[in-house]
């Protein structure tokens, strides 16, 4: 539950960032509505937060593929706008979010530490 309204919480403050911009609404329900199926997936570990800010497949099972690249998707073009407007690498972002997402991270998900190898929290 506090992943989920952590994430939830992440997607409408992220929508703030795009201000006026027409495909930031898009972007924020999609997210929403892909949310309890990214929820699911973690809490199965079948996913994981990765240490660039994107989810990715922790084990085999490559369940919901289509969810998770859709996810990643529109993560990128979030981090992507976020460089613009702060004038940093997307890289920065990327490793900001990664660690936002840890800290804020729920136990028992799965979070790749910077050397890349998984870990439970």
């Amino acid at each position: 539950m506090k992943s989920i309204k952590f994430l939830l919480a992440m997607t409408i403050a992220l929508s703030f960032v795009f201000g006026t911009m027409a495909f930031a609404d898009s972007i924020k329900e999609r997210m929403t509505q892909r949310l309890p199926q990214i929820v699911d997936l973690k809490n199965r570990g079948i996913v994981g937060e990765t240490n660039t800010g994107y989810l990715e497949f922790v084990t085999a099972q490559k369940e919901k593929q289509d969810v998770v690249a859709a996810e990643n998707q529109d993560r990128k073009t979030i981090y992507i706008q976020i460089a613009k407007q702060q004038n940093v690498s997307i890289q920065l972002v990327q490793k900001r979010r990664a660690a936002t997402l840890f800290s804020n991270g729920t136990e028992g998900h799965y979070y790749q530490n910077e050397a890349g190898a998984w870990i439970r929290k």
